[in-house]
C-alpha cells in the first residue's frame, strides 16, 4: 500500500494543474474537487488523540498531507466505483453506525473528545461515511472477484502448523468483592456448582466473577505457583489487593491440542482472503490511477515533491501496508465549499 501512496503522491507532482484553481480547491480527480478544509479535517482525524507535547515540524506536516491527500484521492477513485455499480450508503446506515461508535463511550464523553480536539461533528459524520463506503466497496465489489480452493488452504495448513497449535491452558474464575467472608462462601458455592454461571447470577451484587481462559506459560506472576498447586473444583486462599479481597477457582485444566484441518479452516480461510482482498484492491487501485486524471494544486505540489523523491529512493523495495483507512466519494459541499484558500 506504501507502493500505491507514493505512486499517487508522484502522480501529483507531475501532473499537477498550471491553472489558477477554484478557490479552496487543492486537487481534482477526473474533475471532481478535494477541498482545503477536507484535507486538514482528515488530517486532524488521522491525528485524534496525539497527546505528544512537541510540535511537529514543517516537513513532517508536509509529508502527512502527502499522505492525506493520497487517502482522499483513493475515497474518490472509490466513489466512482460504488457510482458505477449503483451501491450507496445511506444516512440510515451512518446513523446506525455512528449509535454503535456512542455505545462505547459514557455520558457525553464522545461529544467531549470531539469538541477537545476540534473536530466538527458534521465532518467526522462525513469521513465515517466514507469509512461505510469503503466497507461496502470490499465487500460488494472486490469479494465476489475473490476465491479460495481447498488446496491453498490446506498448503496454508501445512506450512503454518505453529499457528494452530494451542499450549495447555487453565480455566479460572476471579470472584472479587470488599468482605472477605462473602468472597470465601462465593468461591466455594462456585467451585461446587455444576454450572457456575447459574450460580454467579445469584451473588451478591458486591460480589464480581470474572471468566478467564489463560495459556499455563503466560499465567500471571502472582497466580502461576497458586494454580500450579491447585487441583481442578478448588479454590485458592483468599488475597487482600487494590481491589479488595479476590480468590482464584480452579475449574479445568484444558490440554494442549492441534486444530485439525477442519477446525482451523475458518481462521486459514480469514487469513488468506483477507490477503487476496488487499492484493486484489492495489491491482484494482493500480488501473484506476493509470486512467483517472488526477490534478493538484502547485502550490501543494511543490511542498511534496521533495518528500516524495526521498521515500522512493530511501524505500524502494517497500510495497504493500493493509489499508486501514476508509474510502470518499462526494458530498463535496459539506466539507470545504467556503474554505480559505
Amino acid at each position: 500500500m506504501r507502493r500505491i501512496i507514493l505512486l499517487l503522491i508522484l502522480l501529483l507532482v507531475v501532473g499537477c494543474t498550471q491553472h489558477p484553481e477554484e478557490r479552496g480547491v487543492v486537487a481534482r480527480v477526473n474533475g471532481k474537487p478535494i477541498y482545503l478544509k477536507e484535507l486538514e479535517a482528515r488530517y486532524d482525524l488521522n491525528n485524534l488523540g496525539w497527546v505528544s507535547g512537541v510540535v511537529p515540524s514543517v516537513e513532517a506536516m508536509s509529508a502527512e498531507y502527502g499522505n492525506v491527500l493520497s487517502e482522499l484521492i483513493i475515497y474518490k477513485l472509490v466513489g466512482f466505483a460504488l457510482e458505477k455499480e449503483g451501491l450507496h450508503v445511506s444516512s440510515e446506515d451512518v446513523q446506525k453506525e455512528e449509535a454503535a461508535i456512542r455505545a462505547d463511550y459514557p455520558d457525553d464523553l464522545f461529544e467531549r473528545t470531539l469538541t477537545e480536539e476540534y473536530i466538527d461533528i458534521a465532518v467526522w459524520r462525513l469521513f465515517l461515511k466514507r469509512h461505510l463506503e469503503m466497507k461496502l466497496f470490499f465487500n460488494e465489489v472486490l469479494r465476489p472477484k475473490v476465491s479460495l480452493t481447498y488446496q491453498e488452504a490446506e498448503k496454508y495448513y501445512k506450512e503454518n502448523l505453529s499457528e494452530f497449535y494451542i499450549p495447555e491452558r487453565v480455566h479460572v474464575l476471579l470472584v472479587r468483592g470488599n468482605d472477605r467472608t462473602s468472597v470465601q462462601r462465593s468461591a466455594l458455592l462456585l467451585e461446587k456448582a455444576e454450572d457456575w454461571k447459574i450460580v454467579a447470577e445469584s451473588l451478591a451484587s458486591e460480589i464480581t466473577v470474572r471468566e478467564l481462559k489463560l495459556k499455563k506459560d503466560r499465567l500471571p506472576v502472582q497466580w502461576a505457583s497458586t494454580l500450579q498447586r491447585m487441583t481442578p473444583k478448588s479454590s485458592s486462599n483468599v488475597s487482600t489487593t487494590a481491589y479488595g479481597f479476590e480468590q482464584l477457582v480452579l475449574l479445568a485444566v484444558i490440554p494442549e491440542k492441534l486444530l485439525g484441518p477442519s477446525q482451523a479452516y475458518s481462521v486459514i480461510e480469514r487469513v488468506l482472503i483477507d490477503k487476496k482482498m488487499n492484493e486484489a484492491f492495489v491491482e484494482w487501485l493500480e488501473k484506476q490511477v493509470a486512467s483517472a486524471k488526477i490534478e493538484v494544486t502547485p502550490l501543494l505540489s511543490k511542498k511534496l515533491s521533495g518528500k516524495v523523491h526521498q521515500d522512493i529512493w530511501s524505500n524502494p523495495s517497500q510495497a504493500q501496508e493493509e489499508l486501514q483507512e476508509e474510502p470518499d466519494r462526494e458530498p463535496e459541499s459539506e466539507v470545504g465549499k467556503s474554505s480559505d484558500p
